[in-house]
């Protein structure tokens, strides 16, 4: 489901510089923070954060066209307790301090399906190592997927790394009680697609 680019998403996001987070008064409130890398449109980010409120959710979106439908949804909701960071993860690796982060959501990410790619994954070393530093002791990564392949390389490189696997779920059927729905996972269920799930526990 490629985004269509709309031009207001930029000025939106300029306007609108409050949601980026400052991460040293966050951590310095001692609020538990929550990552969404991927937030994509929002819709996990809003109704996580909404059901959570004495947490700090901060998703993360490189596109900008997305970013700008989050950041709506933000404001038009009121939503005090969510953040948006409108860039590529890795410009931010070295501004979250170590053990600083409760969570981390990892929802329908890319696959990267080519093996020459496969460091790009958001489960490749180079970010299961920044996930290690900036988790807190018993952190938690939520992975969710409707690709198998990736389910699989994704348990694998957890446990090389160190991270204990507390669930895996072959197929998620989602409470919605404890867990949101995100764009891609509300398509994904209406065309009846199979949704892998596990937790990561550092």
């Amino acid at each position: 489901m490629r985004t269509k680019f709309k031009a207001w998403a930029k000025p939106y996001l300029e306007e609108h510089k409050e949601l980026v987070p400052n991460l040293e008064a966050l951590i310095s409130s001692n609020k538990n923070i929550c990552l969404e890398i991927g937030c994509g449109k929002g819709l996990f980010l809003i109704s996580t954060a909404t059901k959570n409120k004495d947490k700090v959710f901060i998703g993360i979106e490189k596109n900008e066209t997305c970013a700008g439908y989050t950041a709506k949804k933000i404001v038009e909701n009121k939503i005090d307790n969510a953040y948006l960071i409108a860039f590529d993860i890795e410009k931010y690796f070295l501004l979250f301090p170590a053990s600083s982060i409760e969570a981390i959501y990892l929802n329908f990410s890319d696959p990267w399906p080519k093996k020459r790619h496969h460091k790009r994954r958001l489960t490749g070393d180079k970010f299961i190592n920044f996930y290690k530093s900036i988790l807190k002791e018993n952190g938690k990564i939520y992975q969710k997927t409707d690709n198998r392949e990736l389910f699989d390389f994704s348990i694998e490189n957890f446990i090389n790394n160190g991270f204990k696997i507390e669930e895996i779920d072959y197929d998620y059927k989602i409470d919605e009680n404890s867990d949101c729905l995100s764009e891609y996972e509300k398509s994904f269920r209406e065309e009846n697609k199979t949704i892998y799930r596990l937790v990561a526990t550092k």
